[in-house]
């Protein structure tokens, strides 16, 4: 017997991937649109792109790549998620390290107990990301909603060393991917 030959069965419309909802998937790629809106601004109000090797440009192109990928990863479907979780964990520890890497980079280390906040920093958001590897994906989500939240805006206007422009993109390409991730943890539950 067929549904054709059964006209009064209900039958249940299947999600476009497996695991989700039907309203799961386009929340995700809401998301994932506002997160690459966000970082193609952020490229955007890069001040110079003159400066080589400045941590911020670099942490610029690679949340450009990340989010890409990103892209790619939702194209490969069910495959892929767990490079995407695993790439998403390397992100959320690199957050912190561009932070370390502007203090160093800082010509002026005047404020020398500022270092100790950064590495702190660093420790705090790679406990984030093992937790989201090997517990939870929650805490991919947290950390990184919480980098943007907590730690770009705390630097904002508080920092000699991390420009104000960085700090304002990071805190809403962290908000957004945050969002994301939170909107993915279904996904990355069933990987």
């Amino acid at each position: 017997m067929t549904i054709a030959d059964e006209p009064n069965v209900k039958t249940i419309a299947k999600a476009e991937a497996t695991g989700l909802t039907k309203a799961q998937n386009p929340i995700q790629i809401i998301g994932l649109i506002a997160v690459s809106i966000i970082t193609v601004w952020t490229l955007y109000i890069v001040p110079s792109w003159q400066a080589p090797g400045d941590p911020f440009l670099l942490a610029a192109v690679v949340g450009a790549l990340t989010v890409a990928c990103l892209w790619l990863t939702r194209w490969l479907g069910s495959r892929a998620r767990k490079f995407e979780r695993t790439m998403l964990a390397a992100f959320l520890v690199g957050m912190p390290l561009v932070y370390v890497m502007g203090w160093f980079a800082a010509r002026d280390h005047a404020a020398n107990l500022w270092i100790w906040v950064e590495l702190l920093g660093l420790a705090l958001f790679v406990g984030f990301a093992a937790l989201g590897l090997k517990n939870s994906p929650w805490f991919l989500a947290l950390g990184i909603a919480g980098h943007g939240f907590a730690w770009d805006l705390w630097h904002y206007k508080n920092s000699a060393y991390i420009p104000d422009w960085y700090a304002v993109a990071c805190m809403l390409v962290d908000l957004a991917l945050g969002a994301y991730v939170a909107a993915r943890v279904p996904a990355y539950r069933e990987a």
